[in-house]
């Protein structure tokens, strides 16, 4: 696992989602790229979903999201994630 390269891209995706505010296009872009380029970086869905939504702070709060914003972010993560790795629960 390359950590250095798995925090860049954390503060990439952070950017992202700051530059793409307001704009759900660019938002699942940035997340998208977030989700496929981690998991070639460190192999766990797991890890991904943590520095993204449950460690403090997480992304889209590192990209200064409101409450609603970060809501609707987690979202489209939980989305994307599902449609790559499949369905969390087992199904």
């Amino acid at each position: 696992m390359d950590w250095d390269a798995f925090d860049e891209l954390v503060k990439l995706t952070a950017a992202k989602l700051r530059e793409g505010r307001g704009n759900r296009a660019k938002i699942r872009a940035a997340i998208r790229s977030y989700i496929n380029r981690g998991y070639r970086l460190i192999h766990s869905p797991m890890i991904l979903w943590d520095y993204f939504a449950i460690s403090d702070p997480g992304i889209p709060r590192q990209a200064g999201y409101t409450e609603e914003e970060i809501k609707d972010a987690v979202a489209l993560f939980e989305d994307l994630s599902e449609a790559k790795f499949g369905a969390s629960d087992g199904t």
